[in-house]
């Protein structure tokens, strides 16, 4: 899927140790991109491994093929594990479940 990655804002939050990202995607006359196509690409651009990266909000604006989204990436996984609720890791665990099933095809 092509879509353009926008990084609005980026900022290190001491407390949580991770870092912050406003996002804004660009998907004109395209359907919206799933989570685990924006962690991909998000994970690419920055060259940071997936597994400490998960995307925490997607927002579609209606009828202009752009989404707000909100992503953070961590140093430690135990400290992901740690902060995320749950319904933000399980969301992101559904990609790599999703991609070991792809290479194991």
């Amino acid at each position: 899927m092509e879509f353009e990655v926008t990084i609005v804002d980026r900022r290190w939050n001491p407390l949580a140790e991770r870092e912050e990202l406003d996002l804004i995607l660009t998907h004109v006359a395209k359907p919206t991109p799933t989570r685990c196509e924006v962690k991909e690409k998000l994970a690419n651009m920055l060259n940071v491994d997936k597994k400490l990266l998960v995307v925490t909000k997607m927002l579609t604006e209606y009828g202009i093929g752009r989404t707000r989204a909100r992503a953070h990436v961590y140093r430690d996984y135990q400290r992901l594990l740690k902060l995320e609720p749950e319904k933000v890791k399980k969301l992101n665990e559904q990609c790599e479940q999703a991609q070991e099933a792809q290479a194991e095809a």
